[in-house]
């Protein structure tokens, strides 16, 4: 019988320390059935297992975070390093065998990545057994109809736990109309995701895919599986939407669009010896303010802080090896220390800097660095130019706060819901000028901007080739490391 359903979660058991019984894992367990999806309840059986017994489920998965590279500054330095997982688990009911040494109860799956779980019966000190469940990912596309420039979500529940190399773990890809869109990104809060993207076109029915891309492709396997086994979790995933007649739900203006600062969640520790510094924001756009703050200074002690402009080159491989970036000061702030050892004010960075991505504090006295912190810049861009125009029209996208690093340094572009190409802030630091042309036919056409990570040197030991993410727009855009997102309307005339 079931006693209560379990809520808990965290590191519950050290799983890898707990021993199972001297003659091995007791009895029996079954699911019915053995894939489902997020929310669905299966049937747990347990058979052959010691009577008048209390025992728990427990579910084990992992969470995903990027990996980013840190100095020993702790600054967001360079490379991208890919992914880092962390353990997770969750009690998902507690039991007690009947006198035959049987139970039976029912459980949800609750919200999780992909793929393959297991789902462990302990004792207060053994695992006494487990079984395996499949989680198979789910998507749902709404509305089904609406006018041009109407949202269209699309939400995807148990997409599968990112990993290099592995095959089964590809990422999804969504295409609209036959053109690629973008990709979902990988990390995502236990595997969900939600994305919104334009109804675009003209009216009547266009059809939105969403695809896996496997073997490290960035567009879809469209051959047929001859003598291969499917990919666990693939299923046909087509839905047609109705755009329709009516007025256009058009992009705010650019400058409504700005990104909003982003405060750190819980701050930094502090040390208890020596100075400390920190800044009340985790990231703020190009033209905004950053408020930083020390601790543990020399009372009364005056101390210069100092913003940097990182240079160097990474388009070239001997060059990405060798990391020749350089930081060149170019702007400075004094502040007096209070008699507690505090400091705080705030530092404008533009327009003596516009470069984007993470950007380091020092804090300077009598010429000594004695602490570092660092702000993530976030980009600011400007109306399109011109607005409308025929067929044939060079559009031109400006923009200020991109990125130097690997993570930050690129931004793509999607017309009408097709990825195009994207644009680099790595040859003017943070401003990006792209040129492409209008198309289409007459009306209203939808122009969008995504963060992507880039990966000059591809395949790098650090990185991996599987799933291939790189270069290609994060339609989830707030699962970047610390993404954005701009959408533009360009009215094409007779």
């Amino acid at each position: 019988m079931t006693k209560v359903k379990g809520s808990e979660e965290g590191i519950i058991r050290d799983l890898n320390e707990m021993p199972t019984p001297e003659e091995g894992f007791q009895g029996e367990l079954n699911l019915t059935p053995e894939e489902a999806n997020v929310g669905e309840e299966v049937e747990v059986r347990g058979e052959g297992l010691p009577p008048e017994r209390e025992y728990q489920l427990l579910w084990r998965s992992y969470e995903a975070d990027w990996d980013v590279e840190r100095n020993s500054d702790g600054v967001l330095w360079g490379k991208f390093l890919g992914f880092q997982h962390q353990e997770r688990q969750k009690i998902l009911a507690s039991v007690e065998t009947d006198q035959q040494g049987k139970f039976l109860t029912n459980i949800e799956v609750p919200e999780d990545y992909g793929a393959s779980h297991d789902i462990y019966l302990i004792s207060e000190d053994k695992r006494v057994n487990k079984v395996r469940i499949l989680v198979v990912p789910s998507f749902s596309v709404e509305p089904d109809s609406g006018t041009l420039g109407s949202p269209i979500t699309i939400t995807a529940r148990g997409l599968p736990l990112p990993v290099p190399r592995s095959v089964d773990n590809s990422v999804y890809h969504i295409y609209y109309d036959n053109k690629h869109t973008g990709m979902i990104s990988p990390v995502t809060p236990k595997g969900t995701t939600k994305i919104n993207i334009p109804a675009t076109g003209r009216p009547g029915p266009h059809v939105i895919d969403v695809e896996r891309c496997p073997f490290g492709n960035t567009g879809s396997y469209r051959q047929s599986h001859i003598g291969l086994t499917s990919m666990p979790g693939t299923v046909d995933l087509s839905w047609t939407f109705e755009l329709t007649e009516g007025q256009p739900e058009l992009p705010p203006p650019i400058d409504e669009q700005i990104p909003d600062e982003v405060l750190r969640e819980n701050g930094n520790p502090k040390p208890e010896d020596g100075a400390f510094l920190t800044t009340r924001e985790r990231a703020i756009p190009v033209n905004d303010s950053v408020t930083v703050e020390g601790f543990g200074f020399p009372p009364r002690a005056q101390v210069k802080l100092t913003w940097s402009l990182i240079e160097g080159n990474d388009l070239r491989e001997d060059v990405r090896k060798n990391e020749e970036y350089t930081e060149t000061t170019v702007l400075t702030k004094n502040a007096t220390v209070s008699d507690d050892g505090k400091l705080s004010t705030q530092i404008t960075p533009a327009p003596e800097s516009v470069q984007g991505g993470p950007q380091p504090i020092h804090a300077v006295i009598d010429g000594e660095k004695v602490a570092t912190t660092s702000v993530i810049v976030l980009p600011v861009l400007e109306e399109l130019k011109p607005k409308s125009g025929p067929v044939g029209t060079q559009i031109t996208l400006n923009g200020q706060g991109v990125g130097w690093n690997e993570t930050w340094n690129q931004a793509t572009i999607l017309y009408d819901n097709a990825y195009i190409g994207y644009v680099c802030g790595g040859d003017i630091p943070g401003i990006v000028e792209g040129k492409f042309k209008a198309t289409g036919s007459p009306g209203w056409h939808i122009i969008d901007i995504y963060p992507t990570i880039e990966k000059q040197w591809n395949f790098a030991k650090e990185a991996f080739e599987v799933p291939f993410i790189y270069r290609r727009p994060f339609l989830n855009w707030g699962s970047h490391p610390q993404g954005y997102h701009f959408r533009y309307a360009f009215k094409v005339e007779e």
